[in-house]
């Protein structure tokens, strides 16, 4: 190999570029690789996977804990049940407290005693039987072992759980935070399953009233600021439940008030979880199988451009090494030894780049997984099984790598240099191809990342049918809706300011009415709101009847599922409560216009009386420091530094939230993008290198026989140029392809006009000439005198 590296540090263009090149993409190949393994054999670990199945609705994960334990009772197929809850909340030990991070899933899992009879998490202290088999007991993490004390054996000590009260229904408080619990097990760190990873403690159901602050009752459809309550069912070997499913869909639309008639019953496998429609991903860790294609699609593209760029660097340095091979044979080397040592030499480079992208990938691994929203952990990762893997896929690019350039040079003869008659020339058709191809994917991957921004830009400011410019929402400390209001109206940039309670239009609070109309339960949203909030959203009114203190405003969709006519002139609530109708408003969109249009209720006050609770909507100026004086506001109030976001914000920002997920799909392709564009970059400079160097000589003769640096630099730019026209003819279309395929999953959309084909392929198209421009200037401006020595 001393041959090959003496090569290389004289090449040092040629390694940087190839070395880079690979090194990144088997950074990103070794980043996805553990992810999507992650993603794909989440809980299968358990000894029972098979035969654990979680249920839920068609749409939703949910049940209510009473309701498992009445459906093992009617199933004898059913084995056990462990209902699981996740919280918020606060975990104290004498003075030393754990609490929620921002963005974090509840740090508190309340579950069943049958917890970890169904589940094989691992436990280092304490014994699995017992470990809840009491309400006063608990089982915490290493993680919070170590946090809350240190080297000391936590089991026997005790603990308070403060679950945070966010919710309490009817006039009975049972949340208690005065209640002790006593440590009896230690537990690893929740790691490769689809339950919150960040959960420190887990506590019994018995007691999930006294930590969440309410009971989980049969007429309402309960949920926590972490998710709902889910029931997973272990099933006896080979049996199933479908044949089930009326009977429990007939028991739960009896006795549960709140159960959706229409909603069908299903039972989701636990390894099936991470991808399932229903997982919402509260309370549960979400996959995305389209996230996933995306990912890698990006870093086959990228590592297509690394061994692409190998292969063309190296069939066009082969003049360098085709006198090394020719005189190999001359020492009795035989073709298939010398094309074995070129796989080698490019299979120790792979290796070498692999190495070093190992090295990388530990070291971003947590940002990736934060933009991937997910997890990778490659140190716990490494087994014999992925050792195996990672040697094989080494050896495997190292020979797709290799082959093509080992044939290359190792067909020169000996009889070439024993004459002095050796000489190398190529037409460069091979890298033409792969320039062509790599722009192609560079024009798809571009057009992809603009049209996303588009289409995002287009779904956010889209029109809901009310207000959303310079409005804020304003959510008050209980209690302190008057206080807040004060200090609002002294702020010069605002405008007005609305009272409202019950749902908001961003749906970032939420109240529901249940009506029953011909035996048909109608789930309708509802808001109170005074005058000035009404007028600050702008909701446009199809038909008046009148505003009166107390009447109500229907949307049109509620007036069709109520059955109403447009002349009904009285709501009635059920249970003897009736309120006049003021009039009918033209649909709108909560949220983001991609939802559908809800029945709506908007009850009318003149004005909130004092005191009660209320939050506050500000129409502003347009003033662009408003939100941070609003957030100042609650910072002054002592408000959690991670809370400010919920307290106050712009509508903009709610509706923007909710495209969360196609702002992450735009941040993966435009990184892997800008990756792709790099990459393509180093390759066009060693190309253009190669390409000026054996033109050299061309160059100086046109030179001589009057041709103008400027003519020759239009004459090399036309010939390196040629390749990149013909992938615009080919991407073009591909690009449109996949893109209104993928803009067809919108209801409301924007079109794929041609200017966006004809930016990327410009902004291409300056990219590569760029690259490769200080080259071909440079060798214009050589002395042709220079020149034409050279060969």
């Amino acid at each position: 190999m001393k041959s090959y590296f003496r090569f290389l540090s004289r090449n040092k263009l040629y390694t940087l570029i190839n070395v880079a090149g690979l090194v990144i993409s088997l950074m990103f190949i070794i980043l996805i690789g553990d992810y999507t393994w992650r993603q794909y054999s989440i809980d299968s670990w358990h000894k029972h996977a098979d035969q654990i199945s979680l249920i839920g609705y068609q749409d939703i994960f949910y049940m209510w804990p009473q309701a498992a334990e009445e459906i093992k009772s009617m199933c004898p197929e059913i084995e056990k049940t462990c209902c699981v809850l996740s919280q918020n909340g606060r975990i104290k030990h004498g003075q030393a407290e754990v609490k929620n991070a921002e963005n974090e899933h509840g740090i508190i899992m309340l579950t069943d005693s049958t917890f970890f009879s169904m589940f094989d998490f691992e436990l280092t202290e304490g014994d699995r039987r017992t470990a809840l088999d009491a309400p006063d007991k608990c089982v915490i993490t290493e993680r919070l072992a170590k946090s809350l004390f240190g080297d000391k054996n936590p089991i026997g000590e005790s603990l308070q759980i403060i679950g945070d009260h966010n919710l309490m229904l009817g006039s009975e408080d049972p949340y208690d935070s005065t209640l002790v619990y006593t440590v009896s097990a230690v537990a690893k760190n929740l790691d490769h399953t689809v339950l919150p990873n960040e959960t420190q403690l887990i506590a019994s159901m018995q007691r999930y009233p006294q930590i969440m602050g309410f009971q989980l009752q049969n007429e309402y459809f309960a949920y926590t600021g972490n998710g709902t309550p889910k029931a997973f069912f272990q099933l006896h070997p080979g049996t199933s439940l479908d044949s089930k499913i009326k009977v429990i869909q007939d028991h739960l639309s009896k006795n549960y008030s709140s159960f959706v008639d229409h909603s069908k019953v299903s039972f989701t496998p636990l390894t099936d979880i991470m991808f399932a429609p229903q997982n919402k991903g509260m309370g549960l860790l979400k996959g995305d199988k389209m996230r996933l294609r995306i990912l890698l699609a990006a870093v086959l593209a990228i590592l297509f451009f690394a061994i692409t760029n190998y292969i063309n660097l190296t069939v066009a340095n082969t003049g360098f090494r085709a006198k090394e091979m020719a005189t190999r044979k001359l020492f009795g080397s035989n073709q298939h030894q010398i094309s074995l040592k070129l796989v080698a030499e490019s299979t120790l480079l792979v290796a070498i780049s692999f190495a070093i992208g190992l090295v990388l990938a530990v070291c971003f691994q947590d940002d990736v997984a934060n933009l991937f929203k997910g997890k990778i952990d490659l140190i716990n990762d490494i087994s014999w099984g992925t050792l195996s893997v990672c040697l094989g896929f080494i050896l495997l690019l190292g020979i797709i790598s290799g082959v093509l350039p080992s044939w290359h040079i190792s067909r020169f003869q000996p009889i070439d240099i024993v004459k002095g008659s050796f000489r190398f020339h190529s037409k460069m058709v091979l890298g033409k191809i792969f320039i062509i191809l790599q722009n192609v994917v560079t024009v798809t991957m571009l057009t992809a990342a603009l049209v996303i921004w588009l289409q995002l830009n287009h779904l956010i400011h889209a029109p809901l049918g009310f207000n959303t410019e310079n409005i804020y929402s304003i959510y008050p400390p209980f209690d302190k809706s008057g206080e807040v209001r004060n200090m609002l109206e002294k702020m010069p940039f605002v405008e007005e300011i609305g009272a409202l309670n019950g749902t908001s239009l961003t749906l970032y609070s939420n109240s529901m009415s249940t009506i029953k109309r011909d035996g048909k339960d109608i789930h309708i949203q509802r808001s109170m709101m005074n005058k000035k909030a009404f007028d600050i959203l702008g909701l446009k009114i199809k038909k008046d009847f009148g505003a009166t203190n107390g009447g109500v405003y229907l949307n049109e969709e509620a007036i069709r599922q109520l059955g109403y006519t447009e002349d009904t002139r009285e709501i009635d609530w059920g249970r003897g409560e009736k309120s006049p109708i003021c009039g009918i408003l033209y649909d709108f969109h909560c949220v983001n216009v991609l939802k559908e249009v809800e029945p709506f209720a908007i009850i009318y006050l003149e004005e909130f009386k004092e005191p009660s609770y209320y939050y506050l909507i500000a129409k502003t100026n347009g003033d662009k420091k408003a939100l941070a004086a609003f957030q100042d506001m609650f910072r002054k109030m002592d408000i959690p530094e991670e809370q400010l976001n919920g307290y106050a914000n712009s509508f903009d920002y709610f509706i923007a939230e909710t495209f969360a997920d196609q702002q992450n799909t735009l941040k993966i392709i435009t990184l892997f993008t800008f990756v792709a564009i790099i990459i393509s970059i180093m390759g066009f400079i060693g190309m253009s290198l190669f390409f000026i160097r054996q033109r050299q000589k061309e160059i100086g003769i046109r030179k001589i026989m009057g041709s103008t640096s400027h003519e020759v630099m239009m004459l090399m730019l036309r010939t390196f140029c040629a390749p990149l026209l013909v992938s615009f003819i080919i991407a073009i279309p591909l690009s449109w392809y996949i893109m209104h395929d993928w803009l067809t999953n919108f209801s409301y959309r924007i079109e794929l006009k041609p200017w966006i084909f004809i930016i990327t392929c410009i902004f291409a198209l300056l990219v590569a000439v760029l690259s490769v421009g200080l080259q071909i200037i440079k060798a214009a401006r050589t002395n042709p005198a220079e020149s034409i020595k050279t060969e």
